[in-house]
């Protein structure tokens, strides 16, 4: 949209009209402030540098501050990296113990009584037994049955 501006007169254009144009104004000041400097350059005319320097001055500690707050993000996410993993680390070896995983299998801890241990092995096998299931899922209940025996049997041999 093109809208011409009349210094005097903002008040006939919307908010919204004016919003919209000011970007392409912003960045055709830039592109006038470049150029009346490089028309001072070749005319040889004196400019005051003294803004510039300032602007120039200001810019660079904002870059600094972004370069120091990048390097601590980084720092940030290199620790946290770490932290995952040594996390990571923990999490397998407490999930790849075999020992733990047995219990697991019968929905035991490994620190459960030994009370509680063989009320749970009867009771997983008479839930299990082949003889308590219909002709079709016997084989299933078959193996469910071992597996249980099996898992209880190893783990009367770890206890001993």
């Amino acid at each position: 949209m093109i809208l011409e501006i009349d210094e005097l007169n903002f008040g006939r254009y919307t908010p919204e009209q004016l919003a919209a144009v000011r970007p392409n104004l912003e960045r055709l000041a830039d592109i006038t402030r470049r150029n009346l400097r490089l028309l001072d350059g070749v005319l040889g005319v004196e400019v005051d540098d003294s803004t510039l320097h300032r602007k120039h001055e200001l810019v660079r500690a904002e870059l600094a501050e972004a370069h120091s707050k990048i390097e601590t993000m980084r720092h940030d996410l290199a620790t946290a990296r770490a932290w995952i993993n040594q996390l990571q680390g923990r999490l397998a070896a407490i999930e790849d113990d075999e020992e733990d995983k047995l219990y697991r299998s019968v929905g035991l801890a490994v620190s459960a009584h030994t009370v509680v241990i063989a009320a749970a092995r009867r009771a997983l096998l008479q839930h299990h037994h082949p003889d308590r299931w219909p002709p079709e899922r016997k084989s299933a209940a078959t193996a469910s049955f071992q597996a249980a025996n099996a898992a209880f049997a190893r783990i009367k041999e770890l206890r001993g």
